[in-house]
């Protein structure tokens, strides 16, 4: 349902078909989830907020060119029209719409499937074999071996690492910190600060997509302030702050890296394109 680690992802395989250097006009095609804009829309970072085309377009749009469309058919269709020979979709593998030339399922190699059932009994949208019909490979996050990942059998699957990088207001790392977080799964951006050895004063969870307020990001910066702490949250959560909130607030940045394994595979897969 999300936590998994896709929008990194894609950005990891964006970097590596900029390498690759066979298709030149490359876009990300999202939803734009949490954005009043049905779209289909090219994203302008200057001048759409959250508000119209959703957080995770808006944060990817800083890195490469983003279409949001609800109709991801219509959505291709302006990529088309607009010159993009390639598209890259951020967390559109149940979408029926386009047919695709590659599929991977993302997994937090430190999560698995969890109990391995389907929402809202579980963290799945489908079943792990129903998945893994129609995808061309896994591409599993920070891999631990004590996940069970089973449920996949043989299936090809590929690792991934994760770099940690503070960015925002204050960029001294491993400091005292008071954390927050509205992601699907806060609790791992949690975890995350506390094994990279950032000493958590407090932390707290808001709902998904969360649209923070004024009040509450002032009892946050009181609370830090009190504290001698900094603030912290996830990339998502602050590219929903305004510039003012931005100014104070810092956030990590995760960025994924793939094994020459990976890198070659890609590279062929391309090609066939």
């Amino acid at each position: 349902m999300g936590g998994a680690g896709k929008t990194p992802t894609a950005r990891a395989i964006m970097k590596l078909v900029e390498e690759h250097n066979k298709f030149h006009t490359v876009c990300f095609l999202m939803r734009g989830y949490g954005g009043k804009s049905k779209g289909p829309i090219e994203v302008d970072p200057t001048a759409h907020t959250c508000w119209n085309v959703g957080d995770e377009a808006l944060m990817q749009a800083q890195y490469a060119p983003v279409i949001v469309a609800q109709n991801r058919y219509a959505g291709a269709l302006l990529a088309q029209s607009l010159g993009y020979d390639l598209i890259i979709m951020d967390d559109g593998f149940q979408n029926p719409q386009l047919k695709k030339d590659l599929s991977f399922i993302v997994v937090d190699g430190g999560f698995g499937f969890g109990n391995g059932h389907i929402f809202p009994s579980g963290p799945l949208r489908e079943t792990v074999q129903s998945g893994i019909q129609r995808a061309n490979a896994a591409i599993i996050v920070n891999r631990q071996d004590n996940v069970d990942l089973s449920a996949m059998g043989k299936f090809k699957h590929y690792d991934a690492s994760v770099t940690l990088h503070t960015e925002g207001a204050n960029n001294e790392d491993k400091k005292k910190c008071i954390a927050f977080a509205g992601i699907a799964r806060p609790e791992k951006f949690f975890d995350t600060l506390e094994s990279h050895k950032y000493h958590l004063h407090a932390h707290y969870a808001y709902p998904d997509h969360h649209l923070y307020t004024h009040g509450q990001l002032e009892k946050l910066w009181t609370r830090s302030q009190e504290a001698d702490a900094s603030l912290i949250t996830t990339e998502k959560d602050w590219i929903r702050l305004s510039e003012r909130w931005r100014s104070k607030i810092s956030y990590l940045k995760i960025s994924l890296s793939f094994d020459d394994r990976f890198k070659k595979a890609l590279f062929r897969a391309l090609d066939k394109l």
